[in-house]
């Protein structure tokens, strides 16, 4: 295998997505032709594994799968579990020369260097770590403090940077409103006379795989646990969901540019297309969105913005 001089990981709660970069060109990662893998992880005799055999196994030892190892590592998870994601995707690339992972949101100093001994613990080197608004706000061509925003399973959050520099963040939440997430599961479990356990990842996958579905058709059926049938969810459940949250986003729009201490913004970033929130956006009266669809364009994006490399302390 050539070498590989870049990996670009984005470990989302559910999908892991990568690009690397070999003799000049980039290109996904494929994991058994696929342009994703699950993200979780299966802890067997103290072992993780990764990948769709780790979802296999999980589903039937749902005790033993960890769905979102990035999560639990930002509050002080196992470093082994990310670790075992990430030689998953170099193991399909090459030890890379480099390594970027994108996180979802700003970590702190020590979660960092949790990552950074997850990273060593898969033998790679030690990672840039770059946050998803921070890579959405590298891929379009504008000038200014650009706002990010991305639909997010529970809420949709929003960002605003300058370049590459965080300025402010929050989520477009309704105080008192259940996650998008949840609202879906009381309405699947009430139509199935199911119980509604948002802890159990088994449903929440669920709703994410119905979520998925519903941005291509009107109707996608949610699997329940035995011995309850499958229910139906409409698009007009999810709209119902969201629409609680984003009746807030003008105000919270209002609040966040307060709070980067900016009076405009010059470019507008949505992560995912997502037409009830294009529509919320573009309400606004601000510019209109560039929408990233395509989440490993997200990535090369990040790829292309590597920062300068410091010189050495005896030449400075």
């Amino acid at each position: 295998m050539p070498a590989t001089d870049l990996v670009v990981v984005d470990i989302a709660a559910w999908w892991v997505t990568a690009v690397f970069e070999s003799e000049g060109f980039d290109r996904p990662v494929l994991f058994d032709g696929r342009a994703r893998a699950p993200s979780g992880v299966f802890q067997g005799s103290g072992v993780y594994t990764a990948g769709v055999a780790a979802l296999t196994t999980g589903l039937a030892n749902p005790e033993a799968y960890r769905p979102d190892p990035m999560t639990l590592l930002r509050h002080g998870g196992p470093p082994a579990a990310v670790a075992a994601v990430l030689a998953h995707v170099t193991e399909r690339t090459g030890r890379p020369a480099a390594l970027t992972v994108v996180t979802a949101h700003e970590w702190d100093r020590p979660a960092r260097a949790r990552l950074e001994q997850a990273a060593a613990t898969a033998g790679l080197p030690r990672p840039r770590i770059v946050s998803t608004a921070a890579a959405a706000a590298a891929a379009p061509a504008g000038s200014g403090p650009v706002l990010v925003c991305m639909a997010g399973s529970a809420w949709p959050e929003i960002t605003v940077l300058d370049g590459q520099r965080q300025l402010a963040a929050t989520a477009v939440r309704a105080p008192g409103a259940p996650a998008i997430d949840e609202a879906l599961l009381r309405v699947a479990a009430a139509r199935g006379g199911a119980e509604a356990d948002p802890d159990d990842w088994r449903l929440t996958r669920e709703i994410e795989r119905a979520r998925a579905t519903l941005g291509l058709q009107r109707r996608a059926a949610m699997l329940l646990p035995e011995p309850h049938q499958a229910v139906v969810l409409t698009r007009d459940d999810l709209a119902a969901a969201k629409a609680v949250h984003l009746d807030r986003l003008p105000d919270t729009v209002k609040l966040l540019l307060a709070d980067a201490g900016v009076d405009r913004v010059g470019t507008v970033v949505q992560v995912g297309e997502d037409a009830q929130v294009s529509t919320a956006l573009s309400d606004l009266g601000l510019a209109p969105a560039q929408i990233v669809r395509d989440p490993h364009a997200l990535l090369r994006g990040i790829a292309r913005t590597r920062p300068p490399a410091r010189r050495p302390w005896w030449r400075r």
